[in-house]
């Protein structure tokens, strides 16, 4: 099952092994360059199967664009840092900003319709879809999001 919380504390103190780590510029025009090194760090490791790329690149996109526009205002000369790794034996990616975070009840609710065509939230629904857990730290300004690699997931139930 699939979780999104806001915490105000600190993520866990480390991941079981970072596999790469960046700082990057608030610019959307070198957004594509962080999240295809990030895609290609988890593919390199088997981590992602080819038929499930464009969920982990909506992911990355989603949780780069925020943390770049919402979290550092766009700011160019603030950066962003993405880690990448693993914790309790699934892919880890940790992007953090440096802003103030955002509040949980201003995302509209993405289980009522009616929000389904707004400008915000859509994003987080579509991550909780495909993630194992999605967190956020520091009141919403470092996500932290996982998944089980290919060879790991659990079997879909039978229908």
């Amino acid at each position: 099952m699939t979780t999104q919380l806001v915490f105000r504390q600190d993520p866990p103190p480390a991941l079981d092994s970072v596999w790469w780590a960046r700082n990057w510029p608030s610019r959307l025009d070198r957004k594509l360059e962080a999240i295809e090194e990030v895609q290609n760090t988890l593919i390199a490791r088997g981590q992602v199967a080819e038929d499930d790329l464009h969920w982990l690149m909506l992911c990355l996109d989603e949780a780069v664009t925020n943390a770049m526009l919402h979290g550092n205002e766009g700011d160019h000369t603030v950066p962003i840092a993405i880690q990448v790794g693993t914790s309790d034996g699934r892919w880890v990616v940790v992007v953090s900003d440096q802003g103030d975070g955002f509040l949980p009840e201003a995302i509209p609710d993405c289980e009522n319709p009616d929000n389904l065509l707004l400008e915000h939230g859509r994003g987080i629904r579509l991550m909780l879809e495909w993630l194992d857990q999605l967190i956020y730290f520091h009141g919403g300004s470092t996500v932290w999001f996982a998944r089980h690699p290919p060879q790991d997931r659990p079997p879909c139930p039978s229908t």
